[in-house]
């Protein structure tokens, strides 16, 4: 209990004003001083690690009286802190800062150097290839040869960021059959032979090649994400999901998806999933996930006693062992334009055995949290979720089903972006399990 007490409080230097001081102290060190900062972001895990990612004006001193015209030369990067361990050759061959604080120790370095992520640089930094056409970038040399022809970036996109862990990009690449969308995953390199056996466990899955440095390079899936069909951009006030045009919006008039269209693309995960390792799901982390939401600043009672009632309504074996995706939620499945078919499963990297109800409480967890971002825009999603419950009892216990999708909805609370949201995550779990109580007997 002391340990996870000091990451609490670690992450709530992170994320709180008491970070000025560490960037201060770090961009000192490097003789520079800081105008102005911005936390961007925010990953905790639970009982482990956790890191920021702020965005920071800063300036060589005496830069007011160099810059023209009396202005100062601002320049901006992004300062990663992280409360991981590192030696002293770790931290010289990234260049981070150690800063000591009275809760604990934090390193820092800046974006993209990465002491776990090599890719990060040659992605975000390439250097020219000398191997390659004259101008052509390292890694323009790299997904020219992965897809057979010359290539030049168009455009890259960074969609997320875990320091130490991964990063994914969309870029843009074009050729003289013209453009494509490919997704670039960077990674601990010593995870690609892992990677590339969970994106291969269904004929859904993009196709997936390995450019080196721990970079994943994936096909852009056919057809649209669940969120774009379960999307109504027309409610008035309505804004479209990231990355969604008003074109690519099914029109209100789309007879309503079938639930079993989700069910299927489940039973596409092929046998030899089953030979990878499992992924432990929200139902089997409580611990951390409750030191993770009272850190975020939920209730402290209330989450103790939803992970009590959580643990009050889990089957300890709800099912046979099955092959399934570990991270089944609506952004990472899509449909073709009729919503009937299933033509894309993305984001594979915790495929393996587990149990089908795990699956499906994401789904319904992830379902349920919809409108919470756009109530209007997703008001056909309540009724949606319904249905897909009805259906998912005819392959999961009631009770049990409840407990994991609470537990999911746990998981989610701390990425909520408002006091709102995190309010209508925690209600909609305690929802879902109200009936249950921690003197039941075990099940």
């Amino acid at each position: 209990m002391e340990a996870d007490r000091v990451r609490g409080d670690l992450l709530s230097v992170l994320r709180g004003a008491e970070a000025e001081t560490l960037l201060r102290r770090a961009l000192g060190a490097s003789g520079l001083e800081l105008r102005g900062w911005e936390l961007e972001q925010v990953h905790a895990r639970p009982g482990a690690d956790s890191s920021a990612r702020y965005r920071v004006q800063c300036a060589a001193p005496g830069g007011a009286q160099a810059g023209r015209a009396g202005l100062e030369e601002l320049t901006e990067l992004r300062v990663v802190a992280s409360t991981v361990a590192m030696t002293p050759q770790q931290r010289s061959s990234v260049g981070a800062i150690r800063a000591d604080s009275p809760h604990g120790r934090v390193h820092l370095w800046v974006h993209p150097v990465d002491p776990q992520l090599p890719g990060l640089l040659l992605v975000e930094h390439p250097a020219p290839s000398p191997c390659a056409e004259p101008g052509s970038t390292e890694l323009e040399s790299r997904l020219s040869g992965l897809l057979g022809e010359q290539c030049r970036l168009q455009s890259l996109q960074m969609l997320v960021l875990r320091p130490l862990r991964r990063a994914v990009y969309r870029a843009v690449v074009a050729s003289e059959r013209g453009e494509r969308v490919l997704y670039l995953k960077v990674v601990r390199p010593a995870r690609m032979t892992e990677l590339l056996r969970r994106h291969s466990c269904s004929p859904l899955n993009p196709s997936v090649a390995d450019a080196g440095d721990g970079i994943l390079v994936l096909d852009q899936a056919p057809g649209l994400a669940l969120t774009q069909h379960l999307y109504r951009g027309a409610a008035p006030g309505g804004t479209a999901p990231s990355g969604t045009s008003p074109t690519e919006i099914p029109a209100a008039g789309v007879a309503p998806l079938d639930p079993q269209v989700l069910i299927t693309a489940l039973e596409t995960l092929r046998p030899e999933t089953l030979e990878l390792s499992p992924r432990l799901p929200p139902a089997r982390r409580l611990d951390g996930l409750v030191e993770s939401a009272i850190t975020a600043g939920a209730d402290s009672r209330r989450v103790q006693q939803l992970s009590s009632r959580i643990g009050a309504g889990l089957r300890e074996r709800p099912g046979p062992l099955v092959p399934t995706h570990g991270d089944f939620h609506p952004a990472n499945l899509f449909l073709d334009q009729t919503g009937r078919h299933p033509t894309g499963l993305i984001d594979a990297d915790t495929t393996g055995p587990g149990y089908r109800v795990d699956d499906l409480a994401t789904m319904l967890g992830h379902l349920l949290t919809l409108p919470s971002f756009d109530a209007q825009g997703y008001a056909a999603v309540p009724e949606f979720a319904r249905r897909f419950h009805s259906h998912c009892l005819l392959h999961a216990d009631r009770l049990d089903l409840g407990a994991r999708t609470a537990a999911v909805l746990l998981s989610l609370l701390p990425g909520a972006q408002s006091a709102d949201q995190r309010e209508h995550h925690l209600h909609t779990a305690e929802t879902l399990v109200e009936r249950f109580s921690p003197e039941d007997p075990p099940r």
